[in-house]
């Protein structure tokens, strides 16, 4: 399972795109609160670094769980791989939604990552083999 926390599920409830609300009722994500710790490690990560709440949340909580960072943010990545934090990229996560979405449906997703957010998905076609 892949786990969220608070910061990014708000951010993915405000997506228009019904894929995105079907991801987060799936099994496949879990959403998680951070702890007490993970809350203080946040705050001292945003005092350092410039990234967003929700890659703030995820280091955090990558750190204190010894979990893996999925991210496609290269600052999120550079910055949790110099601390220690195995770092896997969107692609990874997308052959696996593959089988919760269907082909179809993660064609869409897809295209909706690379057109909002100006994300390249450089190895689509093979993620959406057959």
């Amino acid at each position: 399972r892949l786990s969220i926390p608070p910061a990014v599920v708000k951010d993915l409830k405000y997506s228009k795109s019904p894929i995105i609300h079907s991801i987060l009722d799936s099994k496949f994500i879990a959403q998680i609160a951070l702890t007490e710790k993970e809350k203080n490690l946040a705050k001292r990560i945003a005092w350092q670094k410039t990234l967003g709440e929700g890659e703030i949340q995820c280091v955090a909580v990558c750190k204190t769980r010894n979990a893996v960072l999925v991210s496609n943010d290269m600052k999120a990545i550079n910055f949790a791989e110099s601390i220690g934090i195995d770092v896997i990229d969107l692609e990874v996560i997308l052959y696996k939604l593959k089988k919760i979405l269907g082909i179809e449906k993660l064609g869409l997703l897809i295209n909706d990552i690379e057109t909002k957010d100006k994300v390249k998905i450089v190895n689509k076609e093979e993620i959406l083999a057959k």
